[in-house]
C-alpha cells in the first residue's frame, strides 16, 4: 500500500496546479475557459495561484466539461501532456529525491495528498504476468464517469516513470476500467501503447527488477529542482544562511517536511553545520519554521473553501485544536475568530 486513504469529508480540496495549462489548451482548441469554469463553480482568478486549494469536484468536472464541449475526447491525455513533474511542487522534489523510480514512486504515492487528497495508491503483483502493478484510487463519488481524470492520472504515472528513468523504463501495460473515449492512435501517441481498457483497475503494470534500478543521475535532478523551487535561484554570494532556509521553509512547510533534516538536505549541508551558521547569524531554526508555518496558516484561512480540520492537516498537526492554539498563539484569536474579521499576519 502506497498511501492511507484520508477522510474523504476533511480532504476534498486540490492544488490548482492540478489545472495547469487548462486555459492555454482551452483556447488553443477554439474554446472559452472563462465560460468552461464558470459552469463548473470556479472562476479564471482561481487558477492564477497554484498553490491555492480548489474543490476537487469542481477541478475534475472542469476537465471533463472541457472535453466534452469542445469535442476534444484525448483532453485529459493532452492536458497531462502539457504538465511536467514541477506541476507537483514540492512532491516534485520528493520523488526525484529518491534512490530508484520504485521509490520515488512510493514516496509520491505517501505524499500525494498534499497535491490531491482525493488520490491514493496501491500496489500488488499479478501473478499471471509475473509483474508488479501500481493502482490509482480515487474517494470522488464520481469518478467512474469521470474518465478525462482517470486518464490524466495513469498518464502522469507513465511520464513520471520516463522521467526518473530518463527514458529507459516504460509500463509494460496500462490498464483502464473504462472503455476508451479516444482513439487507438491518440492512446498510442499519448501512452505509446494501447490500454488494457475494461481493466479490473486504473493503473499500470512494470518489470518488479527494472525499476528497483537505481536513477540515473538523480542527484543532479535533484539539485536543479531544489534551486528552482527551494530556493528560487541559486543563492548568490551575499544570502545569509538565514535567508536561505527561509526560503526553503516557505515550501517545505507546504510538505509537511519543515525539520531541520529536510531543511539541510535541500541547502546540501549537515544539519549540525546549518545550526551552527543559524546560530552564528543569531537565528534560530525553530523561530523560522514558526514563522514559516504562520504565514502559510494566513493563506490558508483565506481560502474559505478549506475546512479548519483540512488545514490542520495540511500543516502536520494532530487535531484542529492544536491549530487553534498555534493561531492563538501568533494572532491573538481563533482560526474562526480570524475568519469573520480583518487581520493582519
Amino acid at each position: 500500500m502506497l498511501t492511507k486513504p484520508a477522510d474523504s469529508t476533511v480532504m476534498t480540496c486540490v492544488r490548482a496546479a492540478s489545472l495547469a495549462g487548462f486555459e492555454e489548451l482551452v483556447r488553443a482548441q477554439g474554446g472559452d475557459p472563462a465560460a468552461i469554469l464558470r459552469a463548473c463553480g470556479l472562476v479564471p482568478d482561481d487558477l492564477a495561484d497554484p498553490e491555492r486549494y480548489l474543490p476537487s469536484h469542481a477541478v475534475a468536472l472542469a476537465i471533463e466539461e472541457a472535453a466534452c464541449v469542445l469535442g476534444v475526447h484525448d483532453f485529459g491525455l493532452r492536458l497531462c501532456a502539457q504538465q511536467g513533474v514541477e506541476t507537483l511542487g514540492l512532491l516534485g522534489l520528493v520523488i526525484q529525491s529518491a534512490p530508484t523510480v520504485r521509490e520515488g514512486m512510493m514516496q509520491g504515492g505517501k505524499y500525494v495528498h498534499f497535491h490531491n487528497p482525493t488520490l491514493s495508491y496501491r500496489t500488488f503483483m499479478a501473478p499471471d504476468e509475473g509483474l508488479e502493478c501500481v493502482e490509482v484510487l480515487s474517494r470522488l463519488p464520481s469518478h467512474a464517469h469521470m474518465p478525462q481524470g482517470t486518464e490524466i492520472c495513469v498518464a502522469y504515472m507513465c511520464r513520471l516513470i520516463h522521467v526518473l528513468s530518463e527514458g529507459a523504463l516504460r509500463p509494460a501495460a496500462i490498464h483502464l476500467r473504462h472503455a476508451p473515449v479516444g482513439t487507438s492512435a491518440q492512446y498510442r501517441r499519448h501512452l505509446g501503447q494501447l490500454p488494457r481498457f475494461g481493466s479490473s483497475f486504473d493503473g499500470i503494470a512494470i518489470d518488479p527488477l527494472a525499476w528497483r534500478q537505481p536513477m540515473p543521475r538523480h542527484n543532479r535532478l535533484l539539485q536543479q529542482f531544489v534551486e528552482r523551487f527551494l530556493l528560487g535561484a541559486a543563492p548568490g554570494r551575499d544570502t545569509s544562511v538565514t535567508e536561505q532556509v527561509r526560503n526553503a521553509l516557505a515550501n517545505l512547510v507546504r510538505m509537511g517536511m519543515a525539520d531541520l533534516p529536510s531543511a539541510a538536505r535541500a541547502l546540501s549541508q549537515h544539519p549540525r553545520t546549518l545550526q551552527r551558521r543559524l546560530q552564528a547569524e543569531g537565528a534560530a531554526f525553530e523561530e523560522l519554521r514558526d514563522t514559516a508555518r504562520k504565514t502559510w496558516v494566513a493563506q490558508l484561512l483565506a481560502q474559505p473553501e478549506l475546512s479548519l480540520g483540512h488545514i490542520a492537516q495540511l500543516l502536520g498537526y494532530s487535531d484542529q485544536a492544536v491549530l487553534t492554539r498555534a493561531c492563538q498563539r501568533w494572532f491573538g484569536q481563533s482560526p474562526r475568530q480570524l475568519r469573520r474579521g480583518p487581520w493582519e499576519a
